[in-house]
């Protein structure tokens, strides 16, 4: 029954056209809101990692590291760029600051978190918290295990007095070197900073001014107690200082005699300091910002994962394509033009068989 065989054909072509323009219908959608998305998502990873990947290979360069040594730099830059608000470039710069200071790579890896928690906890520029944080550590002969330390001491100093970070670089770092010969500590000269600017005096002439009294008493073998009591327990207090330290000198020198015993009380809270920086970085990163910037280096540290994976992909379709350029260039000109003319012939059939078929139509 030929006539009930084409019914049955007709109703199996408008079932398979149905079919068909539900398929285009999904395969549209899905290019739209899947794989065009995909591959923008692909796009993106690949060339954050490349960027990171870039940076860390500066910290190699720069510092030196050996194939273990930039393995663990960069697991940490990658570690802490998703469990902190700093991304993991942000690290991997820091990274870079620290070893153009001349830290070592095992040394970078000891202070590059505590680094981070000044920043936060000061709210102050991670680069120049590096800078700063490394000039001290080296200024007072520390290790640089003991980075913690050092930024503990910083953060109480700020938020129990008028120092910043602007103000402890311009003054620590002229007196840093001298204390140290003095044997006098990180805490203690801390102290006398913060007592100094507290009292209005500019940070330069609070370092400065140190430095002085420090290299007198060395001159004079007199021990720095011996001669804040001297100043105390003089009827001339002024002429008793100036005496001691001229006059570059005995401003300070007053200062810290009649405030010798809060100096003390300041020394002793930055000896047992320890954890404030942390502690402030905690409190600072509690809110709904800290939330934002930590979902934002997360991300990053996301797109820096996949793109890894991608990496070597794209690595050789770059060194496919790059044969191809330089056989394609090595070819004469007119075998150069006839191919481009024959690939121009075939990139139009498409539209040429697509006009066709809507004339057809």
């Amino acid at each position: 029954d030929f006539k009930q065989f084409r019914s049955a054909m007709q109703n199996v072509e408008k079932s398979m056209v149905k079919t068909g323009k539900k398929m285009q219908s999904v395969g549209k959608s899905m290019s739209t809101y899947m794989t065009a998305p995909l591959l923008a998502l692909g796009a993106a990873s690949v060339k954050t990692f490349s960027d990171f990947e870039q940076e860390m290979l500066k910290v190699k360069a720069v510092s030196g590291a050996t194939e273990q040594q930039f393995s663990k730099l960069t697991e940490s830059a990658k570690r802490l760029g998703a469990s902190t608000r700093f991304a993991a470039s942000e690290v991997s710069t820091l990274q870079l600051n620290y070893s153009k200071l001349g830290f070592a790579p095992e040394e970078i890896n000891k202070v590059t978190e505590a680094t981070l928690d000044l920043a936060l906890a000061t709210g102050e520029d991670l680069a120049e918290s590096a800078t700063v944080a490394a000039s001290t550590l080296r200024g007072f002969g520390l290790d640089a295990s003991e980075m913690g330390s050092v930024v503990d001491v910083m953060a109480k100093s700020f938020s129990s007095s008028a120092l910043d970070l602007e103000k402890f670089k311009t003054s620590m770092g002229t007196l840093a070197p001298v204390a140290k010969n003095a044997g006098v500590s990180l805490e203690k000269a801390t102290s006398f900073l913060s007592i100094l600017t507290d009292r209005g005096v500019d940070a330069s002439t609070a370092g400065s001014g140190l430095r002085n009294m420090f290299l007198d008493l060395s001159a004079k073998g007199l021990t720095l107690e011996d001669a804040l009591n001297k100043i105390n327990s003089s009827s001339n207090k002024n002429a008793t200082a100036l005496e001691l330290f001229g006059k570059r000198g005995a401003t300070v020198a007053s200062i810290m005699a009649e405030n010798s015993a809060e100096a003390k009380t300041l020394e002793l809270s930055y000896i047992n300091s320890a954890g404030a920086a942390k502690g402030m970085a905690e409190i600072m990163d509690s809110g709904l910002n800290g939330s934002m910037l930590r979902l934002k280096s997360a991300t990053e540290s996301m797109a820096i994962s996949f793109g890894e994976v991608m990496a070597p992909a794209v690595s050789s379709l770059a060194g496919l394509l790059s044969g191809v350029a330089e056989v394609f260039g090595a070819l004469s000109s007119e075998v150069r033009t006839g191919i481009v003319v024959i690939v121009g012939i075939v990139a139009a059939i498409g539209p040429l068989l697509l006009l066709l078929g809507s004339l057809l139509t």
